[in-house]
C-alpha cells in the first residue's frame, strides 16, 4: 500500500468544519489520510499551514501544502504552536483539494507521542478517544488577556465567541441556509471563487462576513459615532450615530455605509448599504451593490452577553432574507493584531 495515501472514505460533515475563515468549496467531499515528514510549520494569519513531505509508490517524494483552522480558534481550544516539531513523523486526515494539486484541508493530526490534535474548530476525532482541539474544548477563558486600564461599560467593550461549557444556547429560529435562497447569479459567483488565492493575497472581507468571523470584536465610542472593531482582518467599521449622513450620496466600499439609533438604553440597531464586496460570506455565494444588512445588538441584563441578529436582503442574489443569529460574552479579552503574512513562496 501506498504510504502517501492509506485510505479515502466518504464523510458528510466536512463542510462544518472549515468555516472558521472559509469554505471547503475546493475540496473534495473525500476523506483521506497520510504519513509523512513535517518539514515546515507557518503559524500564522490567515490560517497556519502545514507542510508535509509523502513519499510515494515510485520512491519519490511529494510536499503537500495543508491548510489548517485559524490561530484564534484552533487555541481557544488549547493547541499551540510547540505541540508540532518541524521533522517529526506524523500521519494526517483532511480533504484533497479540487483545484490544486498540491493542497490539502487539513482536520486531523496524530503526533509521533500518540497524541491527537484537532486543527479546525469543528474536527471530530479519527484514531484515539483522548483529543486535543475541538469546538468543544473551548475555554470560556481570555486566549489574549485585556491589559488595558479602560473601564468597559455596557455594550462597549470586546465581545467573544463563547464555547461550549458556558450553557449559552441561540435557541431563536434557524436561519435557511444560504444554498436554499441563493439565486442563480449568486452560485454563479460562488463558481468563480477560490478561497486559496484570497488567503494568499491576505485580502480582507467586507460586511457581511466581517460580522460573522468567530473572533473576537469590539464596540469602541468614538464622539458621537461608535466604531466596531473585528480583530479577524483588521477592520474597523464606522458606525454613524445622532448623524444625518445620507448613505446614497457616500461611495460604494467593502464596509459600505452604516448608520446607527439606539432602540434603548440597551438596544443598537444599525442599517448597512453602499457595499461593493462581492461575497456574501467566504464560502463565496455572490452578493450584488443592492444588498442591506440590518443589525441587532442587544445587552443582557447584567451585561455579560451580547445578543446580536444580522439580516441580509439583495433582491439580486437572494430569494428570501438570509438571517444570523449568535450571543457574544464578555471573557475579558483583549484584541491582536491579525498580521496577515502574505504567500509569496508557494
Amino acid at each position: 500500500m501506498a504510504r502517501f495515501c492509506l485510505f479515502m472514505v466518504s464523510i458528510l460533515a466536512v463542510a462544518a468544519g472549515a468555516q472558521a475563515h472559509h469554505s471547503t468549496t475546493h475540496f473534495s467531499d473525500e476523506f483521506t489520510e497520510m504519513e509523512g515528514t513535517l518539514v515546515d510549520l507557518r503559524w500564522r494569519n490567515p490560517h497556519v499551514y502545514f507542510m508535509l513531505e509523502v513519499e510515494q509508490d515510485d520512491g519519490s517524494t511529494r510536499v503537500w501544502e495543508m491548510e489548517a483552522g485559524t490561530i484564534y480558534m484552533i487555541g481557544r481550544a488549547g493547541v499551540t504552536r510547540d505541540m508540532f516539531t518541524v521533522g517529526d513523523r506524523i500521519r494526517v486526515a483532511g480533504n484533497m483539494s479540487t483545484v490544486y494539486d498540491d493542497k490539502f484541508w487539513l482536520t486531523n493530526v496524530l503526533l509521533a507521542d500518540g497524541r491527537e490534535v484537532l486543527v479546525v474548530a469543528r474536527g471530530e476525532p479519527r484514531w484515539t478517544d483522548e483529543i486535543i482541539g475541538g469546538r468543544n474544548q473551548w475555554s470560556n477563558a481570555a486566549l489574549h488577556a485585556d491589559n488595558t486600564d479602560d473601564a468597559d461599560e455596557g455594550i462597549f467593550r470586546v465581545w467573544s465567541p463563547p464555547g461550549p461549557g458556558s450553557g449559552i444556547v441561540d435557541d431563536r429560529d434557524p436561519n435557511l441556509p444560504l444554498d436554499q435562497i441563493a439565486t442563480e447569479a449568486s452560485l454563479a459567483v460562488k463558481e468563480t471563487w477560490d478561497p486559496y488565492a484570497f488567503d494568499e493575497r491576505c485580502e480582507r472581507a467586507g460586511v457581511p462576513r466581517v460580522n460573522f468571523g468567530p473572533h473576537p470584536h469590539q464596540f469602541i465610542a468614538d464622539g458621537d459615532n461608535i466604531l466596531l472593531v473585528s480583530e479577524e482582518f483588521d477592520l474597523v467599521r464606522t458606525i454613524h450615530m445622532n448623524s444625518d449622513i445620507d448613505p446614497e450620496s457616500q461611495p460604494f466600499s467593502p464596509l459600505g455605509v452604516s448608520v446607527g439609533r439606539w432602540e434603548d438604553d440597551n438596544t443598537l440597531m444599525v442599517e448597512t448599504s453602499r457595499v461593493n464586496f462581492p461575497y456574501m460570506n467566504l464560502g463565496g455565494y455572490g452578493q450584488s451593490e443592492q444588498m442591506r444588512m440590518t443589525e441587532v445588538y442587544t445587552l443582557n441584563e447584567d451585561e455579560t452577553q451580547l445578543s446580536y441578529k444580522v439580516t441580509i436582503t439583495d433582491p439580486v442574489m437572494l430569494t428570501a432574507p438570509y438571517i444570523q443569529t449568535g450571543v457574544w460574552v464578555d471573557l475579558g479579552e483583549g484584541m491582536v493584531g491579525y498580521d496577515c503574512v502574505v504567500t509569496t513562496d508557494n
